[in-house]
């Protein structure tokens, strides 16, 4: 009756250490990394910084309508608050992180009769070189978006803000001939 008590011992010393690797290898393999999730972290949404335009009482009445029925998103990108001073919210907004920032009430673009333009959703759209800085030619109120390089796809976002545009923004008329 004398058994030892040791190949108990041994085995119980090689088995726990043992179970808990395994234990955190399969916790780590069933554990998304971070990389594979990145959309779950969230974006910068605070206040953006922005310069507000001067508007006429007509244009702010305008781009008071524009502002107040905008999308919650544009392009995939959420809507962030403005602020710049008066008026600020009124005719300018942001979205995404960077922002992309659409100023209602921008400055006028003269372009030439040869000039490539693109109408999107109603709105016919010049665009800089490039392709970050685009302007509405067809709205008695000018509406400028600025695109960060970070947008790969910036017409998704004019897509989605050009349906509003369209519906607040009533076309000007003498838009140049690549619009019509």
């Amino acid at each position: 009756m004398g058994e030892s008590r040791l190949p108990a011992v041994i085995a119980t010393a090689v088995a726990v250490p043992v179970a808990a690797v395994a234990g955190v290898l399969i916790f780590n393999a069933m554990v998304p990394e971070a990389e594979e999730h990145s959309d779950l972290v969230q974006a910068d949404l605070s206040p953006v910084a922005v310069t507000v335009p001067e508007l006429s009482a007509e244009d702010a009445v305008l781009c008071l309508a524009l502002t107040a029925t905008a999308p919650d998103t544009a392009g995939g990108l959420d809507a962030r608050p403005v602020e710049g001073g008066e008026g600020a919210a009124e005719s300018v907004l942001a979205y995404g992180d960077p922002a992309t920032v659409a100023t209602c009430g921008a400055e006028a673009v003269a372009v030439e009769d040869t000039a490539a333009v693109y109408k999107l959703n109603g709105v016919c759209w010049f665009s800089d070189e490039a392709g970050l800085t685009w302007t509405t030619l067809d709205r008695q109120v000018p509406v400028g978006v600025s695109v960060p390089e970070e947008n790969e796809q910036p017409v998704d976002v004019l897509n989605d803000l050009s349906t509003v545009i369209a519906d607040k923004i009533p076309a000007a008329e003498d838009a140049p001939t690549g619009c019509a």
